[in-house]
């Protein structure tokens, strides 16, 4: 495996990844709101988008998906219930006629508007509930070229998920692990205690690239980085 950064335009930076029968790009999208949070396009046969930001400039994210995935269909999946993660979700629905997936414990927070839970109160805004797909442990996302595993880790949420794909070691954390330190805790069914568990758990597989919820993406992730979030969250 092998990976460069190659630039599309100026705007975003793919990460193509060259395994010995395929190729997949990895989109990380940069909305031109400050405080929404990062979006991941997977591609493949089966293209998989990762959050969706709060929505308020999901007009310029989805135009830039639509130039990798055609008419290639498509499936977004949430790390987490907040709506700087959920808020452009129901955009992305409308505009690809896509499934919606989350955390199974996130998931009714989603399906009744949660304003509260969401934060959606946070940002001075609203969401309109809409249909979600639950997710749990163990359970596999395909883009048709490759597998993305789901591992439940609380903590940040009640419902918070990563994403692993094992062949290339790339974790999507969400807002459970970022480069430096890991997501609050002290937002609605926030716990420290389920957060240093998660931390344990992903201490257990072998994370070569992480792609946060928000901050910097690192494409080579060493085992001392992680240490050093563990010691600070007392793991």
């Amino acid at each position: 495996l092998a990976v460069k950064q190659v630039p599309y335009e100026s705007h975003p930076h793919p990460f193509i990844l060259f395994f010995d029968s395929f190729i997949v790009t990895i989109v990380p999208i940069d909305s031109r709101v400050p405080f929404d949070s990062r979006i991941y396009l997977i591609t493949g046969d089966h293209p998989l988008v990762i959050d969706a930001g709060t929505g308020f400039d999901s007009e310029y994210c989805i135009d830039i998906v639509r130039r990798y995935v055609n008419d290639a269909p498509l499936s977004i999946v949430a790390t987490h219930c907040h709506f700087d993660h959920i808020g452009g979700i129901r955009a992305f629905m409308d505009a690809f006629r896509c499934e919606a997936f989350i955390g199974s414990r996130d998931a009714s927070f989603i399906e009744s508007g949660d304003l509260h839970v969401t934060v959606s109160d946070m940002f001075s805004s609203s969401f309109s509930s809409f249909p979600v797909t639950s997710l749990y442990d163990g359970q596999i996302l395909s883009t048709g070229l490759h597998d993305l595993r789901i591992i439940e880790t609380p903590g940040h949420t009640c419902g918070s998920i990563c994403l692993y794909e094992d062949s290339s070691g790339f974790l999507f954390s969400g807002d459970t692990l970022f480069s430096n330190g890991f997501g609050r805790v002290d937002l609605p069914t926030g716990s420290m205690q389920d957060m240093r568990r998660s931390l344990s758990v992903l201490s257990n597989i072998d994370i070569k690239g992480l792609f946060p919820g928000h901050g910097n993406v690192m494409e080579r992730y060493d085992r001392a980085s992680f240490e050093q979030v563990l010691s600070l969250a007392g793991v």
